[in-house]
């Protein structure tokens, strides 16, 4: 579901307790912050996860105390918390159990991509005793191959089979499929992922994008957690 303020991911989660949303450059305005936003949206509880991103392949698993760390990806299966990301290019990749109230968030860059931050997360579920098969996974609008432009010192970071050469020193890397591809080779399953391809950089008037507005760029947010069936 779409409205003038965010994205609703509610249509791509099975499981009837949980939402998720990613907003439009839109809401940049001071009032709305994390906590506000997700009172508006309808979630269960405002206790926002809230990471110090720095671009790394570190997840964290939060069910009893909040506590700001540096890491990419937070989980939790408190009903009462809400993870929380912002980006402005990076994928945000939302993870929900299909019938608990288990639920995820991941910042992932290049950086993150190559260094493994959803085998990771995959590792992390697993080691709380859940089944990779009961997740509901999206990843989110980002920039695409269209504009993501690099140079042959990150490309060699990459499989050959998400790389395009366009013959000028400069290439392009399909980051989603590269997603796509972790998650499925790790035991999620193609069924249950859902991809957004709207790339932030040619969409000037919906997203941020980093690469086009540089450090003025203003960041998008995504939320994920138990919903107030009375709000949604």
């Amino acid at each position: 579901m779409i409205n003038d303020k965010w994205i609703s991911f509610r249509s791509q989660i099975k499981n009837p307790h949980l939402s998720a949303l990613f907003t439009y450059r839109e809401l940049v305005k001071d009032e709305w912050k994390r906590d506000f936003l997700a009172t508006q949206a309808g979630f269960f509880d405002t206790s926002i996860i809230k990471p110090n991103q720095v671009h790394s392949s570190k997840v964290l698993f939060y069910n009893k105390n909040i506590s700001k760390e540096d890491c990419d990806g937070t989980f939790s299966d408190n009903k009462r918390f809400v993870c929380s990301i912002q980006v402005a290019d990076c994928m945000p990749i939302y993870f929900a159990h299909q019938y608990k109230h288990i639920f995820g968030l991941v910042h992932a860059g290049w950086r993150g991509l190559v260094n493994n931050i959803i085998i990771n997360s995959g590792k992390l579920l697993l080691s709380k005793g859940y089944n990779l098969v009961d997740f509901d996974i999206i990843i989110g609008p980002s920039i695409q191959a269209c504009c993501f432009e690099v140079g042959s010192d990150v490309i060699s970071l990459f499989d050959e089979k998400f790389i395009k050469n366009k013959n000028n020193g400069k290439f392009k890397v399909k980051l989603q499929q590269y997603a796509f591809n972790h998650l499925r080779e790790i035991g999620f399953l193609k069924n249950n992922i859902s991809i957004v391809k709207d790339c932030t950089y040619c969409m000037p008037k919906k997203y941020f994008s980093f690469r086009r507005e540089g450090q003025k760029a203003g960041r998008m947010i995504g939320l994920i957690g138990a919903r107030n069936t009375q709000g949604f």
